[in-house]
């Protein structure tokens, strides 16, 4: 998987959950939401972007960091010798059996 990916999902999952976690504890302003949004709407906004931006390079610098961003393609290269017959022999007959829809 690209780090990008998982800097996106881990982003939007965050950034939801602080939506859900916030949203409940900022009800006392919905009377006022309409005068927050036109005098500090553009602001506000912009704020959430760059924190937004931020959360998602932090996500990405650590995947790239911990090795995360190769693991994709080591897991598939992995595979790929196995299916040819490298290594493990059970589990190259295993990995020929799901193919083949032959299961136990």
């Amino acid at each position: 998987m690209q780090p990008w990916k998982i800097s996106a999902g881990l982003t939007s999952a965050l950034a939801g959950s602080a939506f859900l976690i916030g949203g409940a504890r900022l009800e006392y302003l919905a009377p006022h939401w309409p005068a927050i949004l036109a005098e500090h709407g553009v602001a506000l906004a912009l704020h959430i972007a760059l924190v937004l931006a931020a959360v998602a390079a932090a996500i990405y610098a650590i995947a790239r960091t911990t090795g995360l961003a190769d693991l994709g393609r080591r897991v598939d290269l992995a595979e790929r010798s196995v299916r040819r017959g490298e290594g493990d022999a059970g589990l190259a007959d295993s990995l020929r059996q799901d193919d083949e829809g032959d299961w136990k």
